[in-house]
């Protein structure tokens, strides 16, 4: 075995008896509880990636726009439910659709100005679905 070998399986089971010893709880935290908690301020989200799409077409729109769609009902239920009729769940949706639109529209004419000229000033970003907080 070579030095080099041997320096580095010394190092990794270093790290791997290190990290036991900061995993492994306490005695005394045994006894206690563990509590998790989320911030309060973290919406349901869902990033749409159109990567795939030619928004020149309509075609690419027609899927990008029932991608978006399962988006938002997947949000929009993880938000509040999954009724689609509450009062609760058509607000997440008109939320999230409005949220939503600009980006779609962006999307779009980036790809019609790649079509037209081969460049667009409109970077390219998955499209962001949030319910509201």
């Amino acid at each position: 075995m070579t030095y080099r070998k041997l320096l580095s399986m010394s190092a990794a089971v270093a790290l791997a008896a290190g990290g036991l010893v900061i995993v492994a709880p306490s005695a005394s935290a045994k006894d206690r509880p563990v509590l998790v908690v989320a911030p309060s301020d973290l919406a349901p989200t869902r990033r749409v990636s159109y990567a795939d799409l030619n928004l020149a077409s309509a075609a690419g729109e027609t899927t990008l726009n029932h991608r978006v769609r399962g988006a938002v009902s997947a949000v929009c239920r993880e938000s509040v439910g999954s009724s689609p009729h509450s009062f609760a769940r058509q607000g997440c949706s008109r939320f999230a659709w409005a949220g939503a639109r600009p980006q779609i529209a962006r999307a779009i004419q980036r790809a019609r100005d790649i079509a037209a000229t081969g460049s667009s000033t409109i970077a390219a970003t998955a499209i962001t679905i949030v319910t509201p907080k």
